[in-house]
This record gives structure tokens, C-alpha cells and sequence, in this order.
């Protein structure tokens, strides 16, 4: 299971999903499938997967990988953690 570092904030500006990491003060801009995941938290990393898949016609193994990926990027910045 993910969740948002519940110190995190997060703000949509024109359309794109922007995060703020207060203690680190840096600002990080999220595609369309990192919003998809960030916006479905918490979750596991398996139904994020199932989530990606069906939006974007993903192969399963494809959209774990993505957001393994994607997991590993966010929580790398402290802007996800396990739960």
C-alpha cells in the first residue's frame, strides 16, 4: 500500500497537477498518469497498476512497470511512502 507524504501539498494550476514538498522546498509536475496516480492514493501498487491498465490500454505488465516506476521516482523525493 502507497500513500501521499501527508506533508506534501498539492495544487492544480492550469490544468496540471503541481507538488510541493515544503521540507525540501522543490515544486514537481506531474503528467497525466502521475496525476492518475497520485489522485487514486493510497492504494497498492497493484491496483494503481489495474487503474493505469484501463485508462490507457495498458498491458498489465506494462502499467506495473509504469508505475513502479513512477513509485520509485515519488517516493525517491519523499513525496510517497509506504504505508
Amino acid at each position: 500500500m502507497w500513500q501521499a507524504n501527508p506533508d506534501v501539498l498539492a495544487t492544480d494550476l492550469d490544468g496540471e497537477l503541481v507538488l510541493m514538498h515544503p521540507g525540501r522546498s522543490e515544486m514537481f509536475s506531474l503528467n497525466p498518469s502521475g496525476r492518475l496516480i497520485w489522485q487514486a492514493l493510497p492504494q497498492t501498487g497493484a491496483a494503481l497498476a489495474d487503474l493505469l491498465a484501463e485508462r490507457y490500454g495498458l498491458s498489465p505488465e506494462q502499467a506495473l512497470t509504469d508505475v513502479t516506476a513512477a513509485l520509485d521516482a515519488l517516493h525517491g523525493r519523499d513525496l510517497v511512502r509506504p504505508a
